[in-house]
């Protein structure tokens, strides 16, 4: 039929455009550095500001002047460790390539579990069988030994195995 993929061949789904693709997790990481790097330097902004502000505008004592420069200095300083601390903690995330290793164990103990489930309920379902037979055999051994009179057992038919 026209429109439909020749047998053994399946349709490969349309690629689709970049703002309908769905986000990696690079992206998301990507983006997160990113939104952490912006607000380090809003904050850094906004001290600056600050400082500007309450710096008065022709401040001629130099001792004034010397203390906002070593305020100023200290909260460079301060700005400078908050960012390489961030740095570190964003370089101490896990690497895309660490999840997939992650993803590929956690599924080959899926797998696992589910062979594991497979093979015990073949277990179950055997051990289930044995006990069928076992009861039948018994049952056999019961019928012919209540037919052969006496109800006892013989010394002959004791050993579990039925009589012929």
């Amino acid at each position: 039929m026209p429109g439909q993929p020749a047998p053994g061949h399946e349709a490969l789904p349309p690629e689709l455009p970049d703002d309908q693709r769905p986000a990696s997790v690079e992206d998301v990481k990507a983006v997160r550095r990113w939104a952490i790097v912006a607000g380090v330097w809003a904050v850094a902004a906004t001290a600056l500001a600050v400082i500007a502000l309450i710096k008065p505008a022709n401040d001629e004592d130099p001792e004034t002047a010397a203390a906002a420069n070593r305020s100023i200095n200290r909260l460079q300083d301060r700005l400078d460790d908050r960012f390489e601390q961030l740095e570190q903690r964003v370089d101490r995330l896990p690497q895309s390539s660490d999840l997939q290793k992650l993803e590929d164990r956690v599924s080959r103990v899926e797998d696992d579990v589910q062979q594991a489930t497979g093979d015990a309920k073949a277990a179950r379902d055997s051990i289930g069988k044995l006990q069928d037979r076992v009861e039948k055999v018994e049952r056999t051994q019961d019928e012919q030994s209540n037919s052969s009179g006496g109800g006892g057992t013989s010394p002959d038919s004791s050993g579990g195995q039925p009589g012929n």
